[in-house]
């Protein structure tokens, strides 16, 4: 290699490595926006009184689906601002009725 190809090569290594930081940079704002932005809005439904209940039976396996589509950071926002029906402290019956009356989490009031 000629050292006008070195100079080239040493160039185009420096201007990636610039956009990798670059993408990385605006990964982890995107992230941190997400992040900011749920807890936001969770946070603005619990301001007018208005809560997220979960009604299925498995809020463990909700979590974990949550974190795999958006990640832990909205995961953990959404968990912290979920309340959980099986953690009601009513009967059994009343939980199915209830689950029932919101045709399983599909019925809106």
């Amino acid at each position: 290699m000629s050292t006008s190809d070195d100079v080239v090569l040493e160039t185009l290594t420096e201007k990636i490595q610039r956009q990798d930081r670059f993408i990385a940079e605006l990964q982890a704002d995107l992230e941190q926006a997400r992040q900011a932005s749920v807890q936001t809005m969770l946070g603005q439904l619990r301001l007018r009184e208005a809560v997220l209940l979960y009604v299925g039976q498995d809020a463990d396996k909700f979590a974990e689906q949550i974190a795999e589509n958006f990640g832990s950071e909205v995961a953990r926002a959404v968990t912290n601002s979920l309340f959980v029906l099986d953690n009601a402290p009513v009967t059994p019956e009343a939980r199915e009725a209830f689950r029932k009356a919101t045709n399983h989490g599909m019925n809106r009031w």
